[in-house]
This record gives structure tokens, sequence and C-alpha cells, in this order.
């Protein structure tokens, strides 16, 4: 039921065109097709808690037109992810992002307007060094590390729906404000923005284009 979901939100054709857009199509005969590992990512998403085998097999065998990939290993399944990128990914992204209520969806209006939520949270990653090199995680004020690498994600979402609208990522170190600041720019005056008050803390240094926006 899940994988249908999942290839009816993300189309062939706008799959292929996030492809097509940054050059990864394959050049020669793989196991593993560029679509194949755009899918492969999407439905790590559902299935978080199992193996990456698993998440293949069970998305092979629920996509019509595909074929269940006979020895593909970890490592395989790794590097096709390295090939793909993360840009194709952020296309595909940003082509399905936004509001997703109609006009009778409860919880999604208050007085005409469109009600949006923006919040900050984090994720923890493997323990790798490419990891810890690339979004830093938390450390001992000697700045010996501990614990797991970790990425901080800011996204603005439609309350009535969770349809996410954007969203921006970084690493442990980013402050959730910087990364919100690029979001002001996916609302409209119809929207209204609930967020927390250390959204709209006042700054010296870095004017805020939330303020204007939620902070009246």
């Amino acid at each position: 039921m899940r994988i249908g979901i999942l290839t009816k939100a993300f189309t062939a054709e706008l799959v292929d065109a996030a492809i097509a857009k940054h050059d990864r199509a394959e050049r020669r005969r793989r196991l593993l097709p560029a679509r194949l590992v755009v899918y492969f990512v999407l439905a790590m998403c559902l299935f978080a808690r199992e193996s990456y085998e698993e998440v293949l097999r069970v998305l092979t065998s629920g996509i019509p037109g595909t074929r269940v990939v006979a020895r593909v290993n970890r490592s395989s399944l790794c590097r096709a992810r390295a090939r793909l990128g993360e840009d194709v990914l952020e296309t595909v992204f940003r082509q399905v992002a936004g509001p997703l209520a109609t006009p009778d969806t409860p919880g999604a209006w208050w007085r005409g307007l469109r009600l949006l939520a923006l919040d900050g949270t984090q994720f923890d990653l493997p323990d790798s060094t490419s990891n810890g090199d690339t979004f830093d995680g938390p450390s001992t004020t000697g700045g010996v590390p501990f614990g797991f690498p970790q990425v901080r994600a800011v996204v603005l979402a439609e309350i009535g729906t969770h349809g996410v609208l954007d969203a921006r990522l970084g690493g442990y170190r980013d402050g959730e404000r910087s990364l919100a600041y690029p979001l002001a720019g996916s609302t409209g005056p119809g929207d209204l923005v609930i967020a927390d008050r250390g959204f709209c803390r006042s700054s010296s240094l870095t004017p805020s284009p939330w303020r204007a926006r939620i902070c009246r």
C-alpha cells in the first residue's frame, strides 16, 4: 500500500526529469539504474527500521515494471547512492513540496488564513568519520566528541495536513534561525505562520525576514 502511494506522489516522469536535469542517467546498463535508486532512497523513509536489502526487496516487488535485483549487497547500494548524489533528491523534493489542504480540510485554516508551522529538530546519523567531519556533533567542553553526528533540520509545514512546503538542512553547529531565514520566501500573504519565540529573537548582526511576518 505505501509503495503505491510513493509512486503516485513521485511519478516516474518527475523522477526521470530530475535525473536528466543533473545528468545522472547511467551511461551503461546497471543492476541499479538511477530511477530505482531514487525510489530506494524514498522507500528508506517508509521502512526506516529495515535493512538496505529488505527495503530493496519490498521496493522491487511493489513497483510495476521493476524486477527483483539479485545479489545486490549493501556496498553496491551505497555506491549507487553516491553516484546519484544529493541534487537529484532535492530537485524531486522541491517538485512535490507544497500545501495540500483544501477549503474543507479540518484544522488547516483560521479566519481564511492557511495555518503553517515553523520548527526545528535534529537527527542522529551513522557514526562515521565522514558524517562527523561534515555535520559535527555534541562534544565535551574540551572539544572531545561524544554521541553520534547530527543533522539539524528546520521545516515549514502545513498544520492541517503536515504537508511540507520547504525545509533546510545543516550541521549540528548551525543555528535554527539561520536555517529558517530562506524559508520565509516560501510563505505568502494568505499564510499564518506559528513558531516559537526563539525564531523571532532580535539580533543586531543578522536581521530576520521572519520578523515582518510572524513577530508583529
